[in-house]
């Protein structure tokens, strides 16, 4: 037992610790490539799904409208699914304005809108986002330069979070992704980022191929990129803001949809590319795949730490029951809206790995996910 305890120990802690601190290392031998003063505009298409955003549409346009980008190099289209608010009412105000609209009758998902119009596009890049990601000015610029390499097939940029609400799922999501931040820079030294973000990515237009229904974008383009021998990498200075979900409910079931979703992408292209054969399954199954079962072995880390004696056990017992006891008065003082720092990290962590496993669950059991809904407090 002892050795299926330090087994169950060290694959956890190698999933939110061992693999950042030996991406680290490995990077040391890495030699950097330095783009800070490029000046390279290709011509650029920033797409933008849009299904009933009224609420911020006409920001997300306006922002669109202010990118510093040659305007004769960029067209910016936003393409509606199916929506039914004033969603279509308001970007039709903007078609005279520098805005492509193309709109959907009946709602069929963020990658049929891709998928269907696609062949309208006429950037050679595609920059990728959503609705409710504002950008920084410079953020399209300095996201598409490192295509001066014809080695690079994926871009991703950097999403910061905007935590208004001071909620503890908000201030979870926003470290959260400092932590995928530092593990994509890293990644990117290998050209090798595993995944993206729908806010803010790019990919050549020349390597684009049809998204099935169910898979992420943000996820599947990197994947499809990575297994045909491009690169993908990070670009942490093309920033895109948005705000952070302040509902315990919207972020257990975003994360949950983004597990199913991400694991049938994983079952996709494994199948496409059998790319788990590769030098990229090191990356993959580093990032996210162990990631996904991790709170089964966090349980049955702590059954079998209760059956050891000794000291040493005795003492990882009960810095676990200390670890899910503050979770859980972190859950219960986000329901009376107390707000305490100590107590996001625990919650947060424990939020997310136990929806990564419903999301398995529900995956198993023949769930998919083919649209996406949207989480309101980000609105």
């Amino acid at each position: 037992m002892k050795i299926i305890f330090f087994f169950l120990l060290t694959i956890v802690f190698y999933v939110y610790g061992g693999y950042c601190l030996l991406l680290w290392i490995l990077s040391l031998f890495v030699q950097k490539k330095d783009n800070n003063s490029v000046n390279f505009f290709p011509t650029v298409t920033f797409f933008i799904p849009a299904y009933n955003e009224e609420k911020i549409i006409r920001r997300k346009i306006e922002n669109s409208l202010a990118i510093d980008y040659p305007k004769e190099k960029i067209e910016i289209v936003i393409s509606s699914d199916g929506s039914f608010d004033n969603t279509e009412q308001i970007v039709s105000e903007y078609i005279n304005k520098g805005i492509k609209f193309f709109k959907e009758s009946k709602r069929g998902g963020k990658n049929n809108l891709i998928n269907k119009f696609f062949t309208k596009m006429t950037g050679d890049v595609i920059v990728f986002s959503d609705a409710n990601s504002i950008y920084r000015p410079d953020a399209i610029k300095n996201l598409v330069k490192k295509f001066l390499d014809p080695e690079v097939g994926c871009i991703c940029g950097k999403l910061v979070y905007i935590d208004d609400s001071g909620s503890l799922v908000g201030k979870g999501e926003s470290l959260y992704f400092k932590y995928e931040s530092m593990l994509k820079n890293y990644e990117s030294n290998f050209g090798a980022v595993v995944t993206g973000n729908g806010a803010i990515y790019a990919i050549r237009r020349s390597l684009f191929s049809p998204l099935p229904n169910e898979v992420p974008n943000d996820f599947a383009h990197p994947l499809e990129v990575r297994s045909r021998g491009f690169k993908v990498v990070y670009e942490p200075s093309a920033i895109a803001e948005e705000k952070a979900t302040s509902s315990i409910k919207e972020e257990f079931s975003r994360r949950v949809r983004i597990v199913i979703r991400s694991f049938s992408a994983f079952i996709f292209y494994q199948k496409k590319f059998n790319f788990l054969r590769s030098l990229n399954s090191f990356f993959f199954i580093s990032h996210k795949l162990l990631r996904w079962f991790v709170f089964p072995l966090m349980i049955l880390l702590l059954l079998i730490n209760f059956t050891l004696s000794g000291y040493f056990y005795q003492i990882v017992f009960k810095l676990q029951l200390l670890f899910y006891l503050i979770a859980l008065i972190g859950w219960i003082f986000d329901k009376i809206n107390i707000k305490i720092k100590i107590f996001y990290i625990p919650f947060y962590f424990c939020l997310i790995n136990l929806a990564g496993t419903v999301g398995l669950y529900k995956y198993f059991i023949g769930k998919r996910e083919t649209v996406w809904e949207v989480a309101e407090s980000t609105r």
